[in-house]
C-alpha cells in the first residue's frame, strides 16, 4: 500500500560566493518561454508569468538561502501550489535597499533606486547593482520540484546619455544641465539628495545683442528621463530609419529633429510654430525610493518635494539662464502622471505659474480613482453589491485594435483601440504587493499611495489606502487624501481665495481610450467643480445655507 505524501515545490536562492553583505527584495520568477529572460517578462498583461517575493536583509556569503515554498504569496497565481506541471526557466532577482533614515521618522530599509540613468521615460534598465541568476529550467511533475538558484551577476553602473545626449554632464549649445543640492530634501532624508533639470535654451540666447534679454519658463512634467525630451527629443541629425520597419521609434526621431529645426529657425520665410521662440524650456528629475518621481508635491513619505522644486530649483533655472523669475511669466505641461503634476502645481502653487496644461492627468478627483470610486465604493478591487463579486478593471489595452495607416505618408492614420481589460485593480495590486511591501514595488498604485498618504511614525511605511490584501478602503486615509490631494474638492474648498488666481490658468486634454481610465475622474471633476461652484453662487444669491 502506498502511503500518503503532500506535493510541494521548493526553490532556494543563494547568494553566489564573493558577493558583498546584501538586503533587498528577493524575487523568483517562473516562466514558459525563455525568448525574454524571466526578470524581464513579469507585467499587467496576459502575456506575464509569475513571480514569488520575499525580503532578506543584511544577507552574507554563506547565510541560508531564501526559501520560496507554498506559503510564499505570488502573482498571477497566489502559490507555488498552484503551479500546474510543466516545464518551466526560472531566474531570480535581488532588487538592492539600504537603511534610510527620514526626519522624525524611524530607521526603513528601502529600494536604493526604483531606476537606472541608462534608460528614459519609464523604460529602464535593472537599477544599479540589482543581483540576478542565470536562467534555469525546472520540470514540476505530480506537483513536485527542487531547484537550487544562485545569484551571480550584478547589474553594472548605468550610463547615463546626459541632457543633451551627448555624455552625463556634457552639454550642447542649446541644452544645459542644472544640478543642485537641495537643502529642504537632504533635512528630510538625512543625505544630501540632488535635483536636476535639463534646459533648452531659445535660438539666440547667447547672441551679444541679446544679453540684456529676459525669459519666461515653461516646464515639461512627466517621469524620469535622463535626456531632455518635453514630449519630443532635439536632434540636429535627421534619423536614418525607416518607418516600415522601425515603426512608431522612427517617428520619435523624425519630429525631434524636426522640433530642432523649428526652434533653431531664424528664416524669415519659414512659417514655424516655435520661429523666434523666446522661452526656457526645461524637464526635471526627481526620482526616489519609492517610483521614478515625486509627484512634485510635499509628502509626508518622500518630503517636501513640491517646494523643493517650486522654490529651490526653479529659481536656480532663472538665476542661470536670465529667466524673469516671476509667476505670471511660468507655466507647465505634461500627460499622465505630468499632467496630474502640473494641475497639481497650478492648484497647491497658484501665485507660482500662469498656465497649466494638463493632458490625461492621473485621478484630478478620487471620486474615481481610475475606475475605482473611492467615497463611494467600500472595496478598492470590488464593486459594491450584496450577492455579486465584480471586479473593477485596473487597467485596459489602449494601443491594440485596428489600425487605418492613412496615406503613404501616414499622416493621417490612426487607430481604433480594443479597449480591452488587461487587468483588474485587484490583479495589478497583488502583482505590486509580490514584487515590494509596505508600497516598494517601484509601480504606479505604490507611487500613488507613498505621494498621497500619511506616514504610518511607527513603522515610517506609507499608510495604506487600501487593504493591498482585500481591497478594503481605509476612510481615515481616504478623508487625508480628500483634503490634501483631491484638486477638485480643493478647488471648491478654497475657491474665494483660489478662484482668482486660477482664472484662465487650468487647461486639460483628456482623450476617451487612456488604459488606466481617467477620462471618468476628469468628468467628475468638471462636474464637481463647475456646477458645484455654479451651486454655491446661487445659494449666496438666495442667501441660503445649503453648501456642496
Amino acid at each position: 500500500m502506498l502511503g500518503l505524501c503532500s506535493a510541494e515545490i521548493n526553490i532556494d536562492v543563494h547568494l553566489a560566493e564573493g558577493m558583498k553583505q546584501q538586503s533587498g527584495r528577493v524575487r523568483l520568477y517562473l516562466d514558459y518561454q525563455n525568448a525574454t529572460r524571466p526578470i524581464d517578462n513579469n507585467q499587467d498583461g496576459a502575456e506575464t508569468n509569475q513571480v514569488f517575493g520575499l525580503d532578506r536583509f543584511e544577507w552574507d556569503e554563506g547565510d541560508s538561502p531564501v526559501t520560496f515554498d507554498d506559503k510564499v504569496f505570488g502573482y498571477p497565481l497566489p502559490s507555488l501550489k498552484a503551479v500546474p506541471d510543466g516545464k518551466y526557466f526560472v531566474q531570480a532577482e535581488l532588487l538592492p535597499y539600504e537603511k534610510f533614515k527620514r526626519k522624525d521618522l524611524p530607521e526603513t530599509w528601502m529600494p536604493v533606486s526604483c531606476v537606472s540613468c541608462s534608460g528614459q521615460d519609464g523604460a529602464y534598465d535593472k537599477p544599479d547593482g540589482t543581483l540576478y541568476s542565470d536562467v534555469v529550467e525546472m520540470v514540476v511533475k505530480g506537483g513536485n520540484a527542487k531547484l537550487e538558484v544562485v545569484l551571480t551577476h550584478e547589474q553594472p553602473k548605468g550610463i547615463s546619455m546626459g541632457c543633451a545626449g551627448l555624455g552625463d554632464g556634457v552639454d550642447s549649445d542649446y541644452i544645459k544641465t542644472v544640478r543642485i543640492g537641495s537643502k529642504l530634501l537632504s533635512e528630510f532624508w538625512g543625505k544630501e539628495m540632488i535635483l536636476e533639470a535639463c534646459v533648452l535654451l531659445p535660438q539666440g540666447h547667447s547672441d551679444p545683442e541679446n544679453d540684456n534679454a529676459r525669459y519666461p519658463l515653461a516646464i515639461s512634467h512627466g517621469h524620469y528621463n535622463p535626456i531632455w525630451d518635453a514630449g519630443s527629443g532635439f536632434s540636429e541629425e535627421f534619423p536614418d530609419c525607416d518607418f516600415e520597419h522601425d515603426g512608431y521609434e522612427c517617428i520619435t526621431q523624425q519630429y525631434a529633429h524636426y522640433f530642432y529645426n523649428n526652434w533653431t529657425a531664424t528664416d524669415a520665410n519659414l512659417h514655424s510654430p516655435f520661429k523666434g521662440n523666446r522661452m526656457l524650456l526645461a524637464t526635471i528629475n526627481h526620482q526616489t525610493p519609492f517610483f521614478d518621481d515625486s509627484y512634485a508635491i510635499n509628502s509626508e513619505n518622500s518630503g517636501p518635494f513640491g517646494d523643493a522644486i517650486v522654490y529651490e530649483l526653479i529659481p536656480e533655472i532663472e538665476s542661470r539662464f536670465r529667466g524673469i523669475g516671476e509667476g505670471w511669466a511660468r507655466g507647465v505641461f505634461g500627460g499622465s502622471t505630468g499632467g496630474w503634476i502640473s494641475a497639481a502645481h497650478q492648484v497647491l502653487y497658484p501665485d507660482e505659474f500662469s498656465y497649466a496644461l494638463a493632458a490625461c492627468p492621473d485621478s484630478v478627483t478620487f471620486t474615481h480613482h481610475t475606475a475605482i470610486e473611492m467615497y463611494n465604493n467600500d472595496n478598492a478591487y470590488f464593486y459594491n453589491s450584496q450577492f455579486k463579486r465584480t471586479p473593477i478593471p485596473g487597467y485596459r489595452d489602449g494601443y491594440s485594435g485596428v489600425t487605418y495607416p492613412g496615406d503613404k505618408t501616414y499622416e493621417d492614420g490612426f487607430i481604433t483601440p480594443y479597449g480591452a481589460v488587461i487587468s483588474t485593480a485587484v490583479e495589478s495590486n497583488h502583482r505590486e504587493l509580490v514584487l515590494g511591501e509596505n508600497s516598494l514595488s517601484c509601480n504606479q498604485w505604490d507611487a500613488w499611495e507613498s505621494s498621497w498618504s500619511p506616514v504610518d511614525k511607527e513603522t515610517g511605511f506609507p499608510k495604506r489606502i487600501y487593504d493591498k490584501f482585500t481591497g478594503k478602503i481605509d476612510k481615515e486615509v481616504l478623508e487625508y487624501w480628500k483634503e490634501n490631494f483631491d484638486l477638485a474638492h480643493i478647488m471648491v474648498r478654497d475657491w474665494d481665495e483660489l478662484g482668482p488666481k486660477l482664472k484662465g490658468k487650468l487647461h486639460f486634454a483628456v482623450g476617451g481610450e487612456y488604459e488606466r481610465v481617467r477620462l471618468c475622474a476628469f468628468r467628475q471633476f468638471f462636474c464637481f467643480v463647475f456646477f458645484c461652484l455654479a451651486w454655491r453662487v446661487e445659494a449666496n444669491r438666495t442667501q441660503s445655507s445649503q453648501k456642496c
